[in-house]
């Protein structure tokens, strides 16, 4: 093992590179991305000795953790709408209560038992386990793509349990310090919650009136919601120690659910800022682990997750859900998903420094906790995805066109698309052809262009692929702006026929591939706008030589630009007129 740790510039930018290393290769294995960052971060700490940081950090080391914390439940908040969550409210009520309750009691016992703990740190561990996240929840959703209601309630419970989890820790680490009775502690929860809800939707509020005033300038959004997540965090921590989680949560919270101000450009500036903040965490818990220690504590932490998977969790589900309209499947799958977290090795480093200051012994809390945090993880990842095909609660899989504009061509192209058993959308600006398309019966989205319906919608479809044949500009923006993100940029293709060069701008972020290759394809693309060439179905052995290949129609609809998937038993091509 090396013992020379760099310097602390350049520990952070080996904590950025690699971090966001992991993050790029994660989806790529369809894995996790804690699966890459763990191990990352023990590679580079205790094996390697590049990392250490508690000596290259220092005091601000765990409030730094504890910032990063609230920025990633501020993330999660603006993800959460009432209006999405629908009648199963009551689930995610009672799982973040009463499942919650069952989890803490059965996994402190197990704890107790297993690692021969004193009760107090049992119970200390059993509240460290509660947590899940939505830093490993929300990418076994993208993997398992479970129906909306399932998605929803485990996206609730996977925020809204993190704070709750933590006060509750923070309570149990209290009885531990200093003997609190359990009045004291009911009080503290209730403190600690309540002061974070104040706070956090107080300052939501505040934040909405002065977007909605326009009191901030547009460039100062991002900056200034930011800084009211961080202001919000601190505060709440002032008036009551750790409520700035629950306050960053419910300032989240109150943002996505208000009306007086659009908050989707604050949650896309915070998405990606998160991601940063999730790598740097894994990475920098990582290589603060006890190598030694967690190898010791494996075995008994095994025994641990099982008892969380097979007895914990059903329990927990099942008096969760009782009496509600989910179906056994979707219950089902609800057990499934209960991974744990970043919350859960922040909150236990945090605690474990805390009660070595008091001069105790606090035992292998940090071990047995990023034992459970990878155990459940690896079970989990690998198991939502068939449990989700085998429950029958997985969504279809994404094979839908949106296609931007809606002219007499562009609607021969749907046709054709549609009769190959393509669904297609069309999206316009203009009233005129909106009538059009309906009467030749092609769905037409028909509301506002630039809110969140063009997201929800394009999910319920399942597009995949967004064709860019308008060159009306706010059309496109419109568009693009909403389904970009959704689909990736790598999926968004349009018809550069104007220019002759590869791609469209599209707004500041977003620039759209070409759906042709060469300039040649581009001329003959504008005659068929001008009238010339037709769309036809064909046999990859009835391709004439001038067929410019559009699309492969099976499996995944694939313009001709991106060749290699081009493929299939049926071809969309362009033949000119004979």
């Amino acid at each position: 093992m090396l013992t020379t740790a760099v310097s602390t510039t350049s520990a952070v930018a080996v904590i950025v590179v690699v971090g966001v290393a992991c993050l790029w290769l994660a989806p790529k294995l369809k894995i996790p991305s804690i699966l890459l960052l763990l191990p990352a971060g023990i590679l580079a700490g205790p094996i390697l000795g590049v990392l250490n940081p508690d000596e290259q950090f220092g005091d601000v080391l765990f409030p730094l953790v504890s910032l990063g914390v609230g920025i990633l439940l501020f993330e999660g908040g603006l993800g959460l709408r009432f209006d999405k969550v629908g009648g199963v409210q009551g689930v995610v009520g009672r799982l973040v209560s009463v499942g919650a309750f069952i989890t803490w009691v059965i996994a402190g016992l197990t704890a107790w038992q297993l690692f021969e703990l004193r009760r107090a740190t049992a119970a200390l561990v059993g509240a460290l386990l509660v947590v899940s996240g939505p830093t490993v929840v929300q990418p076994l959703l993208r993997l398992a793509k479970p129906r909306p209601s399932v998605a929803e309630i485990l996206r609730w419970e996977g925020i809204v349990i993190d704070p709750i989890g933590a006060t509750l820790a923070v309570v149990v680490l209290d009885a531990l310090l200093e003997g609190a009775s359990p009045e004291r502690a009911a009080l503290s929860i209730a403190l600690t919650l309540g002061t974070g809800a104040v706070v956090g939707g107080g300052l939501g509020v505040a934040l909405a009136w002065a977007l909605g005033n326009h009191w901030i300038p547009d460039h100062l959004h991002n900056p200034v919601a930011l800084a009211t997540a961080i202001g919000s965090f601190a505060l709440a921590d002032i008036v009551a120690p750790e409520a700035g989680l629950m306050a960053t949560t419910a300032l989240g919270l109150v943002l996505a659910n208000q009306r007086r101000a659009p908050s989707r450009h604050i949650r896309e500036f915070e998405e990606e800022l998160s991601l940063l903040v999730l790598g740097g965490l894994f990475m920098i818990l990582g290589a603060r682990v006890d190598l030694d220690e967690l190898v010791d504590v494996l075995p008994k932490a095994i025994w641990l997750t099982l008892v969380l998977i097979v007895v914990a969790r059903p329990l927990a589900v099942a008096a969760s859900t009782f009496g509600s309209a989910l179906t056994i499947p979707e219950r089902a799958m609800l057990v499934f998903v209960a991974p744990r977290g970043i919350v859960a090795a922040a909150v236990s480093a945090v605690f474990a420094l805390e009660i070595e200051h008091q001069g105790l012994d606090p035992g292998p809390i940090v071990s047995i906790t990023f034992s459970v945090i990878v155990l459940t993880v690896i079970f989990y990842g690998f198991s939502a995805v068939p449990a989700a095909r085998l429950l029958k609660v997985a969504r279809p899989p994404q094979r839908a066109v949106a296609i931007v504009g809606a002219e007499p061509w562009h609607l021969k192209l749907a046709e054709q698309l549609q009769d190959a058993g393509v669904p297609i959308m069309l999206f316009t600006d203009q009233v005129l052809e909106r009538d059009q398309a309906q009467q030749r019966a092609l769905l037409v989205f028909g509301g506002e262009l630039q809110n969140e319906d063009v997201e929800e919608a394009a999910e319920a479809l399942g597009i995949r692929t967004v064709l860019v044949l308008s060159d009306r500009t706010e059309l496109v923006t419109a568009v693009v702006s909403s389904l970009g993100p959704l689909v990736g940029r790598a999926n968004v293709y349009s018809l550069g026929v104007s220019s002759g060069v590869e791609g469209v701008g599209v707004g500041s972020t977003m620039v759209a591939r070409s759906v042709f290759r060469t300039s040649e394809e581009d001329i003959l693309a504008a005659r068929l706008a001008r009238g010339r060439g037709s769309f036809r179905r064909v046999d990859p052995s009835a391709r004439r030589v001038n067929d410019l290949v559009v699309a492969g129609l099976s499996g995944d609809v694939a313009p001709s630009a991106d060749f290699d998937r081009v493929t299939g038993d049926q071809l969309l091509v362009l033949r000119d007129s004979d």
